[in-house]
């Protein structure tokens, strides 16, 4: 039997997060809720607590450092880039959903029929949980990757994916942060990428990252 998906549900309505829980008991064979979280402050915090899979996430709730629905989707997308994604929201602006999809959101739902959406959502999306892909230690399995990237390089676009900053790479590989910055940008310059965004929808069409 494959092992269980971990779910974080987030929302700062906790009667939201009982009918979360309750839509995905049918599943609870292939998914596990790990946690929840009842603001953006809260929902950063345990995803660095818990390897998860799956974040079932309200568009808009309140947070002392991160209140912008959008920023915040970002963040973790830039930080988590493997991550499934999944918006619930009550905001039927078309702009907003094609941002949402556009930062890499897997599904944006509406509350109003969240009962009916949800389990067809999950559904649909257990293919791409199945093939999930880690960024590798290694360059094995990566032939256009290993042919354009060196080995420091490599080293250095991995950390940044998940989610270390330049200064944060610099010290775990004891290198200068102009060097780490400069192994970054021509690594990025290689795959024909200018912004990190780019780099990660890049990684997502390759299979590298969700």
């Amino acid at each position: 039997m494959s092992k269980k998906k971990n779910i974080l549900i987030a929302d700062d309505h906790p009667i939201y997060l009982m009918g979360l829980r309750a839509l995905l008991t049918p599943l609870s064979r292939q998914y596990q809720i790990i946690d929840e979280a009842l603001t953006t402050d809260e929902l950063i915090t345990k995803l660095e607590q818990h390897s998860i899979d799956i974040l079932i996430t309200d568009f808009s709730m309140p947070g002392e450092k991160y209140n912008d629905g959008l920023a915040l989707i970002q963040l973790i997308k830039r930080r988590w880039p493997s991550l499934l994604i999944i918006v619930v929201t009550m905001v039927s602006n078309p702009g907003v959903q094609r941002s949402l999809r556009r930062l890499g959101v897997h599904a944006v739902l509406s509350k109003a029929s969240l009962s009916t959406e949800l389990l067809h959502t999950m559904k649909r999306l257990a293919p791409a949980l199945a093939c999930a892909k880690a960024w590798p230690d290694s360059d094995e399995a990566q032939p256009g990757l290993r042919v354009s990237l060196t080995p420091k390089e490599n080293e250095v676009l991995r950390l940044l994916l998940r989610g270390l900053t330049v200064n944060e790479i610099s010290t775990r590989l004891s290198r200068t942060k102009q060097t780490v910055s400069a192994q970054k940008k021509s690594a990025m310059r290689k795959l024909g990428v200018t912004s990190e965004y780019e780099l990660y929808e890049y990684l997502q069409q390759l299979g590298l990252t969700s």
